[in-house]
């Protein structure tokens, strides 16, 4: 009797789990399913840069989104009924190799826990919203606001540039007249940055000496010697970390001794070893979309991510992979509660998300105004040698021309 009971158990989930044959959408316990869902998993996409220019930050940050869902899964997941699985490739910050991976993976998840780097986001985002898929971009470009179905974690590229900027003013280390110079690369992530100098020099009457670099180019002699003939009072640099590090030592090497600012991506704790790394600890300010780890519920994330992978120096990336992850689960939580866990149910999920707290892992996230990013915060952070490289210098940080 009880093998027939276990078989009764076993065909009555298979009736009801994952996908239907012909496409529409099956149930389970009254939920509504369709891709992605087989039985109690849900599988969410990853499309990230393990192997290219980002490959350190993206491993952490996809680490974290891992271990978050780790935990998650066993307090019971969503609704308490679905476990979570993430299914991770790797573009290597390859335009052309995410688009093709995307038409492999849009079938198989449900929505897309990450798909990181800008010149991807903007390659992806018609698909994204002809598939109606949602999404949570590892990039914030301006651009992206437009996309109904794609959700930013943080505030936009651009805006992180004028909380430093704004900043920077507020402490009188720039005046009106003074010139900038601003390090960006080619493309959606460079070009997005520039829009928020631009901002901030026509109101502050600013001057910008720009210097657009490729993702390729590591030194940073040149722009930076340029910069130093124009009197630079500051210097915005919106890279990778290789650039920051180059830029760091030939304004050290220069005798300079004016602020480096960096973007969420431009900084990585490595950058304190180069021979630049002194003038950094003095001289550097960066942006960040979560809480540093010396605020309490950013430590709890350290210590989680440590446990699990020792021996390791982890960046704030660990800490947006949670603030990230929290997000996705309200959002899957809210499709589950309507029992619509389909795409177009997520998708309506989405739509109807106003307020995401995030614990204090990150500002709350206001995604009820369309076109808007769901805050203009940032926390400002100076180089330290500290866990993550960053300590927390302002935040969250509002300047006055966010507005």
């Amino acid at each position: 009797m009880k093998r027939i009971a276990l078989l009764a158990a076993l065909l009555a989930l298979a009736a009801c789990s994952g996908k239907a044959a012909d496409g529409d959408a099956a149930s389970v316990q009254d939920v509504k399913v369709d891709v992605g869902v087989s039985g109690n998993r849900i599988s969410l996409g990853v499309l990230t840069d393990l192997t290219g220019q980002f490959a350190p930050l993206a491993t952490e940050l996809t680490n974290a989104e891992k271990l978050y869902w780790e935990e998650r899964n066993a307090a019971g997941g969503i609704c308490g009924t679905f476990q979570v699985d993430l299914d991770v490739r790797d573009h290597g910050y390859n335009t052309q190799t995410a688009v093709t991976l995307y038409a492999s993976m849009k079938e198989k998840n449900l929505a897309f826990h990450q798909i990181l780097g800008s010149p991807m986001n903007a390659a992806l985002s018609p698909e994204i919203q002809k598939d109606r898929v949602v999404s949570l971009p590892g990039t914030w470009a301006p651009v992206l606001l437009k996309n109904p179905f794609m959700a930013i974690v943080g505030t936009t590229t651009d805006l992180e540039v004028v909380n430093l900027l704004d900043y920077l003013i507020e402490q009188k280390k720039l005046a009106p007249g003074d010139k900038v110079g601003h390090i960006y690369f080619e493309g959606e992530l460079g070009e997005s940055a520039l829009i928020g100098s631009k901002k901030v020099a026509g109101k502050q009457n600013l001057t910008l000496v720009e210097a657009k670099i490729k993702p390729t180019d590591v030194d940073m002699t040149a722009q930076v010697t340029t910069m130093k003939a124009q009197n630079v009072k500051a210097i915005m640099v919106s890279t990778s970390s290789n650039a920051l590090a180059s830029a760091a030592a030939v304004a050290a090497a220069q005798g300079m001794r004016v602020p480096i600012l960096g973007n969420t991506q431009t900084f990585a704790p490595g950058v304190l070893k180069t021979p630049g790394g002194a003038y950094l600890k003095e001289h550097f300010l960066g942006a960040q979309p979560v809480a540093p780890f010396d605020v309490p519920q950013s430590k709890a994330v350290l210590d989680k991510y440590l446990k699990k992978y020792p021996g390791t120096n982890p960046t704030l990336q660990v800490t947006l992979g949670f603030a990230r992850g929290e997000v996705m689960r309200q959002l899957l939580e809210s499709a589950c509660a309507a029992k619509d866990l389909t795409r177009d149910g997520v998708a309506k999920a989405r739509q109807g998300l106003k307020k995401a707290d995030l614990g204090g892992l990150a500002p709350t996230m206001d995604y009820s105004r369309d076109g808007a990013p769901p805050t203009v915060d940032s926390y400002l952070m100076r180089a330290a040698d500290v866990p993550g490289g960053l300590a927390l210098e302002k935040g969250p940080y509002r300047g006055p021309d966010t507005a």
